[in-house]
Parts: structure tokens; sequence; C-alpha cells
């Protein structure tokens, strides 16, 4: 059954790509804004800010040097802090920090139509209290979800290492290594925890896509452009991965063979709206996770967002799962954010979810969550973003029926 899925999936991949290489059209690669490919864009991004133009000529630096060779490095450290009003535990609050140096190096082609080269993350996640952000939702204020997802306590670990080239007249890309799956599955334009939302609630699948969402682990995907607005991805990933280990994927792949699939179909108009005006649904269905002791399942994620004016992004998102360890069985999101493309955010969503009961073992009161936050470019090398959450609801406090998650996340990176 599992290898009928695969053919199937890769099946039509291929067909598309063979269409896809009918045209030729700009190099067009579909990851989201936490891939490291687009952040290091954002990065690059000239938004005007006037203070502190203190590092601009090491950027200088940077961009002459891999004009040059291809090569490409950043790095960055980022804080999260968040406080509850309400919690189960004697702990309010919650604190960590993350550690990044990631970047590319494109020597295969370079500037063609078959480019290829070699993306890398390395990260160091550490906490500063008892429980991180990420846990700190679970243990700390009952809700069953998260308030984080990215601040945890792991340590060093290797989230992307991989090989990614372009095929088919600059249509086709290609991912093979040790990847991560949110990079390219269900993305938005505010769907990165570095950037945005905090609350995954409002990020990829919504929590409705199993599999535990791997990163550091061995996997392929695939995109391809059908036409000027269709295109298609699909990708295998090894569940039982770890990032902190992300060596020992190679043997989980081949002995346990355990893997999450991703077909996505998607519409955008044009090549510089590729986020900001897109429609598409994404199936997925994962094997019996081994390592995690979950059972296999499948799904579907959608999302619609629009970009009106030059502004204004409103977007609705949901998905619906059976099983598979997702944390959701259903959920569904409603949000705007302001000027996302620009140094300064506003966004906001509301959200209802139903906690898949065999993911937790019980049957669970339907939870809602909604999220403001507004990210400030301080300086060209530095963010701050306060937000609040508020959670009706919460699945594991059943004595109270409403808490709040103050929230300040900053990012300083070079």
């Amino acid at each position: 059954m599992k290898l009928y899925i695969v053919n199937i999936l890769f099946g039509l991949l291929i067909t598309f790509q063979i269409w896809a290489q009918q045209d030729s059209t700009k190099y067009r690669d579909v990851s989201g804004p936490g891939s490291v490919i687009q952040q290091i864009n954002i990065d690059k991004a000239d938004n005007k800010i006037k203070a502190w133009y203190a590092l601009d000529s090491l950027d200088q630096i940077k961009n002459r040097f891999y004009e040059k060779s291809g090569f490409m490095i950043t790095m960055d450290y980022n804080i999260m802090a968040m406080s509850a009003t309400e919690v189960i535990s004697n702990n309010h609050s919650a604190a960590s920090g993350v550690f990044r140096s990631y970047g590319k190096y494109n020597f295969v082609g370079r500037g063609t139509s078959h480019e290829g080269g070699l993306i890398f993350k390395v990260e160091h996640r550490h906490k500063y209290t008892e429980n991180p952000p990420r846990e700190f939702s679970l243990f700390d204020v009952g809700y069953a979800g998260l308030v984080q997802s990215v601040f945890n306590d792991q340590k060093w670990r290797v989230t992307n290492l991989y090989w990614r080239q372009t095929f088919g007249s600059n249509r086709i890309v290609g991912y093979f290594g040790f990847v991560d799956m949110t990079d390219w599955t269900d993305v938005h334009a505010a769907a990165s925890p570095w950037l945005s939302f905090n609350n995954p609630d409002f990020a990829t699948g919504s929590l409705t896509i199993g599999g535990l969402y791997p990163d550091g682990s061995l996997g392929l995907m695939m995109s391809a452009w059908l036409s000027e607005e269709m295109y298609v991805v699909g990708s295998l990933t090894d569940v039982n991965g770890r990032a902190t280990e992300f060596w020992k994927s190679f043997d989980t792949f081949f002995s346990e063979f355990e893997t999450v699939k991703t077909l996505e179909i998607g519409y955008s108009p044009g090549l510089s709206s590729v986020f900001v005006k897109n429609a598409h649904v994404t199936f997925w269905q994962t094997d019996k996770q081994s390592g995690y002791g979950l059972p296999s399942g499948w799904g579907v994620a959608g999302s619609f967002s629009w970009l009106l004016g030059d502004k204004h992004l409103p977007f609705i998102r949901g998905g619906w799962a059976k099983d598979g360890g997702a944390f959701y069985d259903a959920s569904l999101s409603l949000g705007y954010t302001y000027n996302i493309a620009g140094p300064n955010t506003f966004g906001a969503g509301i959200n209802w979810n139903s906690p898949n009961e065999n993911t937790f073992g019980t049957k669970l009161r339907d939870q809602f969550s909604s999220e403001i936050f507004y990210k400030w470019q301080v300086t060209h090398h530095s963010e701050l973003t306060p937000s609040i959450q508020l959670l009706a609801n919460p699945a594991f406090n059943t004595n109270k029926n409403f808490t709040a998650v103050f929230g300040i996340r900053s990012r300083f990176f070079i």
C-alpha cells in the first residue's frame, strides 16, 4: 500500500514535469518565508530603515562574495519570552533562545536553468526557564496545541542539509537530503514562526497535518509550474528522523520506510505574488511512526490568501485529519495581515479547533484561539515582535475557560 501511494505521487509529478518543460519561464521556488532561501531574500530586502547602518558594509561584502563564489552565510539569534494569566502548573512564564547559522552554496550551473547547490541550517535551541515556549502550552497553560512551535530545548540540531536543483527551463525544483517539510507544505506569507504568528494554528496545516512535521529528516521534494498560474508540489519524508541526530535518518528511512507524503496543487496569478495571492489544497498521508508510537493517518489542508492593494492580506486556512498524530482532527483559521512584505507587519487571526482524540488519548472540548502581533524592524539587523494570544476553553485546564498569553520575540541577524 505504501509503495502504491508513493508510485501514484511521483508518477503524477513526472507527468507534470514533462508538461512543465514545454515552456520557458523564470525559475520559481515555492518554499515559504521560513525556508533558508526566502529568509535570506527577506533579510537582504532594502526596507529603508533609517536607523543604525553600521552593518551595511558587511552586507555589501557578503553580496559581493556571493556573486563571485556562489556562497552565502547568515547568522541570527532569536529570543522568545511568554507569560500566561492562567496556568495548570506553578510556571506562569517561559523563555528560550535560538542561534541559527544558515546559507547556500550554489556551485553547479549558477545563474542557469540547471542551477544546483547545497542548502544548510544549523541551530542551537536552548531554554531559559523550566519549560521553553513550545512545552509551555501543553504542560503549563493546558492548551492542546502550541503557543510557539520552534523555541524548545533541543540543543544542537541540523534542520537543513540538502541539495537543491532546478530542472526543465527553470520551472522545476527538487530538494534531496535532510529537509524540513514545513518549508514547502501548506505555506503562506505569514507562516513563519520566526517572523509572523507564533501560534501554528495560523501556520502550516493549522496543526491538522500528521507526521509531527519532521525536520532535519531524510526526504525529497519536487515542485513544478504547470503554467504561469498553476503549480504542484510533492514530497516524501522520513517520519522517524530527528534533527538532533539527523544522520540516523539514513537507517530509519531505509529500514523502517515510514514516511509522510504530501501533494499540493496551487494557483497564483504571477511570480511576484505567489504567496500573497494564492489558493491551494494539500493532501497528506503518513505511515505509522514507530519512533513515536503514533498510528498512520491522512488528511487534507487548504488555504486562500489574497493581497488587496499593496498592504492588506486577508486569509482563510484550515484542515481535516484522520489520525496520523495530528494535533487536531479539524481546524479553521481566519486572519489578516497589514504590510506583510514590508519591514513592519501587523497581524491578527482567530481559530477554532477540535483536538484529535487518537493523539491525546481522550475526548477533549473544542478550543478557540486568537493572536495579535506587530513585527517592528528596529534597525537594518534587528526586529522586535510583541504579541498577545487569547485562548478559550484550553482543553487541559478544565477549571478555567480563558487564558491570555503575552509574548515578546526579538531577532538579531547579520
